[in-house]
């Protein structure tokens, strides 16, 4: 199914949206693990619910929209099985063992340096040390979180790819019904491995049957939308219920699909978020080791202060953003056929 540029480019939009928000998820913390035990932020009231608004509910909709739309290009794409397969060891598992791998060498290195030790080996065992169980759980299986802790959606991405005949001839016979189930999945308190992928890929796979474009919600007022989005964020941050935060994901998707459309109608702001969107896999796969390294360092060198700990929380995270963007455009330029291996030809 041919996909409109415009769709097209505000997809890539709406990706770039989401890879800050997925940094900024991971940019919460009240508490930083060293070799030596775990210190504890007393973060005052105002900040930790300005962190808690931000990286526990408002970015909380980044990695179902990935999922999301992950789906549904893979369903418009009418690849068969084997083409499906094929494409998605290139894509998918191809980098994600060059990445977890990558991350594994970095900690084994700075795990054997004295004067680094203390801030890569948390209250984990040592890697060198580790049994051949706990090898195969640095790679996400027996485990839930692979070393490489983002990891875990490519991981998950590639075992619902695995159900793609069974997703699509339900998605194909009873779209209303895949859709229905997904979004219930998405809401409902039902915890087990691999939920969030399922969830998402049902509905994208019944959007797709039912021939709705992403574009759909441009019909409705944004300012209805966003106040129906910050209305549900409000709720969720004052009541803390895992069914009533599920509801904001699902509100705050539609918001962003919306926003798009003012993103991309601005010549200015498309241009940025298209250039953003390049970059969304080299952020992704370096943002959060990064990340946390570098607030370790942060906790233990600057003064544990309320004004520190929020230039720490808001800029932080800007900075691996840029950095990582710096390392995938030299990474790019030296060894491009490299490049394309580790980030699966994106």
């Amino acid at each position: 199914m041919q996909m409109a540029k415009e769709e097209s480019d505000r997809i890539r939009i709406v990706k770039g949206i989401a890879i800050v928000m997925v940094v900024f998820l991971h940019a919460y913390t009240t508490e930083v693990n060293f070799a030596d035990g775990a210190n504890a932020a007393a973060l005052p009231e105002w900040l930790l619910l300005l962190e808690t608004g931000v990286s526990q509910i408002i970015t909380r909709c980044g990695v179902p929209i990935f999922f999301l739309f992950s789906a549904v290009l893979l369903f418009r794409s009418e690849y068969s099985y084997r083409e499906v397969i094929r494409k998605k060891i290139r894509t998918l598992l191809v980098p994600y063992l060059i990445w977890n791998t990558f991350w594994i060498a970095v900690f084994v290195v700075l795990q054997s340096m004295p004067f680094t030790a203390a801030y890569f080996s948390g209250s984990n065992t040592p890697i060198r040390q580790c049994s051949l169980k706990e090898w195969f759980g640095l790679y996400g299986m027996g485990k839930e979180y692979p070393q490489c802790y983002p990891l875990w959606f490519m991981r998950d991405l590639m075992a619902v790819i695995l159900m793609f005949p069974l997703i699509k001839t339900v998605a194909d016979k009873y779209p209303k019904a895949a859709f229905c189930i997904g979004a219930a999945l998405s809401i409902l308190p039902l915890p087990f491995w691999g939920k969030t992928a399922l969830a998402w890929f049902l509905v994208g796979a019944a959007v797709v049957r039912m021939k709705y474009s992403l574009m759909f919600f441009d019909r409705y007022s944004l300012f209805k939308i966003a106040g129906l989005y910050f209305g549900c964020a409000a709720v969720s941050l004052f009541w803390d219920h895992s069914v009533i935060r599920n509801i904001s994901v699902l509100v705050a998707i539609v918001f962003w699909l919306r926003l798009s459309k003012e993103i991309y109608v601005r010549e200015n702001l498309r241009r940025i978020f298209l250039r953003l969107s390049e970059w969304v896999f080299m952020i992704y796969v370096l943002h959060e080791m990064t990340l946390s390294s570098v607030r370790k360092l942060c906790f233990r060198l600057l003064p544990a202060k309320p004004l520190f700990w929020l230039l720490e929380y808001l800029f932080i995270p800007i900075g691996v953003m840029g950095g990582s963007i710096l390392a995938g455009s030299v990474f790019r330029k030296v060894t491009p056929g490299w490049y394309r291996i580790a980030t699966g030809e994106r």
